[in-house]
């Protein structure tokens, strides 16, 4: 009887009750099957596969603090209905954070710009090239971070995001770095019109790869811009990416994705009789890409295609010749309710020929958000 008679003390506590206000559940459940070929180390590989596409499962609230002033929190973890993957609690953005009518301020693992406020050119579920896997590569989460985002001033509007470098790898040399983050998302949103940049940029990236030898990302930049209102999807985008190339075994290692595909890359090199010395990682490498989506919504149906260029990957100030791209992408995306989706998408990918084969990817979608 003591017992049941604290369960409901503890049940009516008003300062229990305050604790659990405004606690919401969300999340989406999604997966795909594809048929992909890809280009590898070992070259080109084709195969059928059934992944994962980001589920998620996570939970927020708020509580207002008054004066205008409410504190914010979310925890949001990765899921893998396929089976695959190693998934950890507060796997994505998770915070804890203030918002007034000033902006908003948190502090945790936060998406950069580009992952979590565009990706306008990019509105498939896919594996593989099915959709904008290349220029896309970067867009990602920073831990140890802090981001503010503005009010809203008549359609403008910014945030700033920096990660510090926890870690501080020591250099060739021997000397502490500081791979600190800092990005900048710059937007403006009107009547269906919008425009958004993003610039990212790392601290002692050259130093890092002077040691690990693992590739290290210095800056990128992407816009994006177009108009979207039914039945219109417009969306154009252009980025640019700089930064250094590791080197093992007189072949580049890129881990971060400084380069579209570094396997093409290294395939090139090998084709001219080229072996690199660790010399090599210490040279500017620079990538651009355009990319344009076009889509027109037909009832529940929203049919779209996506034409993308890679530039020649730039290493030391000259194009590598035949390491760009072209692609292109022909999808569509059913509604078949306001939380469910279908998507279906085949992307290709072409590298030019000259003993490097061409990807491509046939993938159908189903997506489920609560």
């Amino acid at each position: 009887m003591k017992i049941k008679l604290l369960t409901l003390a503890i049940a009516a506590s008003p300062l229990f009750a305050h604790a659990d206000e405004g606690i919401t559940l969300y999340g989406k459940v999604a997966g795909n099957l594809s048929s992909v070929q890809s280009y590898t180390a070992s070259g080109s590989l084709k195969n059928v596969q059934v992944n994962d596409n980001t589920s998620r499962i996570g939970f927020k609230g708020s509580e207002n603090l008054g004066n205008g002033l409410t504190a914010i929190w979310q925890v949001e973890n990765r899921i893998h209905v396929d089976g695959s993957g190693t998934d950890t609690f507060a796997s994505r953005d998770s915070f804890i954070g203030l918002q007034s009518q000033n902006g908003k301020l948190r502090l945790g693992r936060l998406s950069d710009y580009a992952n979590l406020d565009m990706e306008y050119i990019d509105p498939g579920s896919y594996s593989g090239v099915g959709g904008q896997l290349y220029s896309t590569r970067l867009d990602g989460r920073l831990n140890n971070a802090i981001r503010y985002d503005s009010p809203n001033l008549a359609g403008f509007s910014f945030t700033t995001t920096w990660a510090a470098d926890e870690k501080r790898a020591n250099d060739s040399n021997g000397q502490p770095t500081n791979n600190q983050v800092f990005n900048l998302g710059l937007s403006y949103e009107q009547a269906g019109y919008f425009a958004k940049f993003s610039y990212e940029t790392k601290g002692d990236a050259k130093q890092v790869n002077s040691s690990a030898q693992t590739g290290a990302v210095k800056n990128w930049w992407r816009v994006e811009a177009g108009y979207i209102s039914d039945p219109i999807y417009l969306a154009l985008g252009f980025q640019t990416v700089n930064g250094y190339l590791g080197v093992s075994s007189g072949k580049f290692v890129d881990n971060p994705g400084v380069a579209y595909n570094v396997n093409v890359l290294n395939a090139r090199l090998a084709a001219s009789g080229q072996s690199l010395s660790a010399a090599a990682s210490g040279q500017d490498v620079k990538t651009r890409e355009a990319v344009l989506t076009f889509g027109y919504n037909v009832g529940a149906w929203l049919p779209y295609v996506s034409l993308t260029k890679g530039y020649d990957v730039e290493i030391g100030g000259s194009n590598v010749d035949k390491t760009g791209y072209t692609q292109y992408v022909l999808g569509t995306i059913y509604n078949l309710s306001k939380q469910t989706k279908a998507y279906a998408s085949y992307g290709r990918v072409n590298w030019g020929g000259n003993g490097v084969s061409s990807e491509s990817a046939l993938s159908l979608a189903l997506a489920k958000s609560f």
